[in-house]
C-alpha cells in the first residue's frame, strides 16, 4: 500500500502574542510534539504578514525538536533563540533511539568528513561509521546499519518504511502559495464558522478516503483562514470545525493541532 502523507500549515504569528521566547519555545514545542504523535510527515510554517524572523525562529525550534539528541550540538550552533529549547518535550519517536545499535537499525547520522573509502558519519555510537557512499558533508542523512563489530560500523543510506519524524519546510510565502508549492490532494481547511465535524462525517470519509497527501491549514491568532485566502481561488476541499461548542472564546493554533489531529487520526487509523 503507497505511503499516506500528512502535511499541518503553520502560522509564523502564533509566536506574536508573546514576547517571552521562554513561552515562545513552549508554544511551538506543543506544535512539534502533536505532530509527532499523529505522524504529519510535513509542518509547513507559512509566512501570515508576520516578520521573517519568526517563521525562521519557527522552524529552527520544529526542526531542532526533530533531530536527535545525540546530533544536535553538531547541527546546531548556540544561539539566543535556542537558549530556551531545554523546556522542549522529547519526541520519543523512532529515529530518537535510546537502546544499544545492532545490524539492521535505522539511524539518522551527521556526515563529518569524506575519506577514499567513503563518507565518515555521525550516528550517535561510540565511534564513527563509514558509510561507502561519498556524500554531502555536513548534512543530517538516514542510513541502515549493515555491519557491526568492535572495529567497524558499516552503514547505507536508507530509510524505513515507519514514522521517522517530521521535515520543516519555511516557505517565507503567504498560506495560498505555500499550499501551491506542496501540492496535495486534499486540503482541509479548520474554522470555528464550519459545520461540526461530526455532522459531516461520511463527507470526511469519503473526502480523505483515497488522498496520499492530506493536508490540514491552521489559521493563526488574529486572521482565519477566510482572511487569509480571502479573494484567492478557493483551495480548501473541505472545511470543519472539531471543536462544536467550545467552550472558551478562543482557541489557540497548537490546541487547534492537538484537537484535530486527534479527530482526523480516528479516520486515518481506521482505514
Amino acid at each position: 500500500m503507497e505511503k499516506r502523507h500528512l502535511s499541518i500549515f503553520i502560522p509564523a504569528s502564533i509566536t506574536a502574542e508573546t514576547k517571552d521566547l521562554r513561552i515562545k519555545t513552549y508554544k511551538v514545542g506543543l506544535i512539534g510534539r502533536s505532530a509527532a504523535i499523529f505522524k504529519a510527515d510535513k509542518i509547513v510554517v507559512y509566512n501570515d504578514n508576520s516578520d521573517e524572523k519568526e517563521v525562521k525562529f519557527i522552524s529552527d525550534v520544529l526542526t531542532y525538536m526533530n533531530t536527535p539528541q545525540y546530533l544536535r550540538k553538531k547541527v546546531f550552533p548556540i544561539s539566543r533563540e535556542l537558549k530556551n529549547v531545554g523546556i522542549l518535550p522529547p519526541l520519543r519517536t523512532p529515529h530518537h533511539p535510546t537502546g544499544e545499535l545492532a545490524v539492521g537499525d535505522y539511524r539518522q547520522g551527521f556526515t563529518i568528513k569524506r575519506t577514499k573509502k567513503g563518507t565518515i558519519v555521525d550516528i550517535g555510537a561510540d565511534r564513527p561509521a563509514l558509510c561507502r557512499e561519498k556524500l554531502s558533508i555536513n548534512k543530517v542523512f538516514s542510513f541502515r546499519i549493515v555491519k557491526l563489530s568492535k572495529k567497524d560500523i558499516l552503514i547505507e543510506p536508507d530509510t524505513p518504511d515507519f514514522y521517522w519524524g517530521y521535515e520543516v519546510l519555511s516557505t517565507y510565502k503567504d498560506l495560498y502559495e505555500s499550499v501551491l508549492e506542496v501540492k496535495p490532494d486534499i486540503v482541509v481547511g479548520t474554522s470555528r464558522y464550519a459545520q461540526p465535524i461530526t455532522s459531516i462525517l461520511d463527507e470526511v470519509k469519503h473526502k480523505i478516503k483515497n488522498a496520499r497527501h492530506l493536508a490540514i491549514l491552521f489559521g493563526g491568532p488574529y486572521s482565519g483562514l477566510h482572511e487569509l485566502i480571502q479573494g484567492r481561488k478557493n483551495i480548501i476541499d473541505l472545511e470543519v470545525n472539531t471543536v462544536p461548542s467550545q467552550g472558551t472564546k478562543t482557541i489557540r493554533t497548537e490546541e487547534a493541532v492537538l484537537i484535530t489531529l486527534s479527530a482526523f487520526n480516528l479516520f486515518l487509523d481506521a482505514e
